[in-house]
Parts: C-alpha cells; sequence; structure tokens
C-alpha cells in the first residue's frame, strides 16, 4: 500500500491545484463537530470569511438531514454520515451556495463501523464537475488512506491529514493575489506566514 502524502506535499498540491490564488468567502463541510470547530477557529484566523448559509440551502438541509445535525457554517452531518448525507450536503452547496462562496473545505472523520470508501468515490465523483475549489481532509479509521488520497487528488481535490493545515492553505491562498500584486510594486508584507505553534 502506497505510503500517505506529508503535509507540506498536501500543502504544495493545493497551491499547484489553484495557482491564481482563491477568494475569502469559505463553505465548511464536516461530519464532526470538534473538527468542524477547529477548522473553523483557524479558518477565522487566517482571515477567512464564514458566512451564513443562504437560505436556499439551509432549507434543503433541514428538511432532509437529522434533526441532530448542525444546519450551519460549519455544517455538521453527524459522525455517522454516510455517502448519501455527504452528498446530499455537497449538491445542496453547489446548487444554492455556489455563488455566495469561494471554496468549500470538506472535513471526513471516518469512525470503525463506516465505510469511507463509497464516501470517497461519491464525493470525487462530484468533485470532477464541481463548480467551486475544494479542500479535502480526513482523519479516524483510514486503512486506505493512500488509496483514498489519491482518489481525491485525481479529482483536482487536495486532501490533508489535519483540519488546521487545510484552513492554512486556504488562508494563503486567499492571501496570494495580495502577495501577488504587492510583490508586482515591490512592496512584500512583513508577517505573511504564521507560526500555529505561537498562536
Amino acid at each position: 500500500m502506497r505510503s500517505a502524502p506529508p503535509a507540506a506535499s498536501c500543502g504544495s498540491r493545493a497551491c499547484a491545484a489553484c495557482s491564481q490564488g482563491l477568494g475569502n468567502r469559505t463553505l465548511i463541510l464536516s461530519n464532526s463537530g470538534g473538527p468542524g470547530v477547529l477548522c473553523a477557529d483557524r479558518a477565522a484566523l487566517e482571515g477567512l470569511e464564514l458566512g451564513a448559509l443562504p437560505q436556499a440551502m439551509a432549507t434543503v438541509l433541514r428538511q432532509q438531514l437529522p434533526a441532530e445535525a448542525s444546519v450551519a457554517n460549519p455544517i455538521d452531518l453527524l459522525a455517522d454520515a454516510r455517502e448519501d448525507r455527504f452528498a446530499l450536503a455537497f449538491e445542496a452547496a453547489m446548487a444554492h451556495a455556489a455563488g455566495d462562496y469561494d471554496q468549500v473545505l470538506m472535513i471526513h472523520v471516518v469512525p470503525f463501523m463506516v465505510d469511507a470508501g463509497p464516501v470517497i468515490a461519491r464525493l470525487a465523483q462530484l468533485a470532477a464537475s464541481a463548480p467551486l475549489p475544494l479542500m479535502h481532509s480526513m482523519m479516524g479509521t483510514l486503512p486506505g488512506k493512500a488509496d483514498w488520497f489519491a482518489e481525491m487528488e485525481r479529482a483536482g481535490v487536495p486532501v490533508f491529514n489535519d483540519v488546521e493545515e487545510m484552513a492554512e492553505a486556504a488562508g494563503l491562498l486567499a492571501r496570494y493575489p495580495t502577495l501577488r500584486e504587492s510583490s508586482r510594486n515591490g512592496v512584500l508584507p512583513t508577517a505573511f506566514f504564521r507560526d500555529r505553534r505561537r498562536v
């Protein structure tokens, strides 16, 4: 089995996949509240905007998700979410929120009782034609980790081991257009990279 890519490599691929940079309006789609909050906190530190869900999207999710799910930003699909629930939220985002966000950060925490393979297959299929840039983070019980990472990346989705690293990469890409313009004018920001250990 192939080994999963290191975090630095994942970050490099995120930059390569979105070489022109991204906007900062961000949607977080997760199946676990804790990692979703960690990602949201890091995203805020990176200057990303987590706007409220559009009403049409929120209505679809409230009608079809379990009552315990969190219909907010971050979205929490609950730990037992399988491919049908992920696909519902993904398709609702693309149909009703593509004009409201610049990127989607997806978090997939895999519990032992859920087979991640069908979830990855469905997300990779949907990602291939998605109108928004995507990033994906996987944690938990990952016996097929390298293959799952590879499948998502073949669909053009950078994959991360850690939600905070994913948020950092998203923040870097959101700042990139400003950095590029500043460099063209010969003015570089004094503090562009942030050390997560000092936050």
